[in-house]
């Protein structure tokens, strides 16, 4: 099993890769799948649940990024200096998996939250589940 230590490099690494091709001109698509796949091995950093999903089966629920993917990646390609320490710090704070049910998918969806956060949310001031707030999801005590 590959240490904490490994697994930032390794990411780190994606993340410097994916610089190249996006000044190359690939598509941003690509980098994306690179990255998501890079962070899957980070999945249990921070981890949580909704109350409504507690006690259900996986096949009742979703596992879904708190902050939209798309959101983590690009503050992930802003980085500099590309850090081990800095990666560690973003992953932290914006890199949260939340098991959620099906209905509280769709709902989240509907709102227009599939891949955005909330119209003025501010990233150093307002909470990581503002989507979640936003629609009446409430996640359990003892989230991370």
């Amino acid at each position: 099993m590959r240490t904490t230590e490994q697994k930032l490099e390794c990411i780190r690494k994606v993340i410097s890769n994916s610089k190249d091709h996006i000044k190359s001109g690939d598509p941003m698509r690509m980098c994306s799948q690179y990255i998501r796949y890079a962070l899957d091995e980070i999945s249990d950093l921070n981890f949580c649940m909704s109350k409504k999903a507690k006690g259900l089966k996986r096949n009742n629920v979703i596992h879904e990024h708190v902050i939209p993917h798309s959101v983590v990646m690009k503050k992930l390609l802003s980085l500099e200096p590309l850090s081990n320490e800095n990666i560690l710090a973003v992953l932290k704070r914006f890199y949260i998996i939340c098991v959620i049910t099906k209905e509280e998918d769709k709902i989240l969806n509907a709102a227009g939250y599939r891949s955005k956060m909330p119209d003025g949310w501010n990233e150093e001031t307002d909470s990581v589940f503002a989507r979640y707030e936003a629609v009446g999801i409430s996640i359990c005590d003892d989230a991370t």
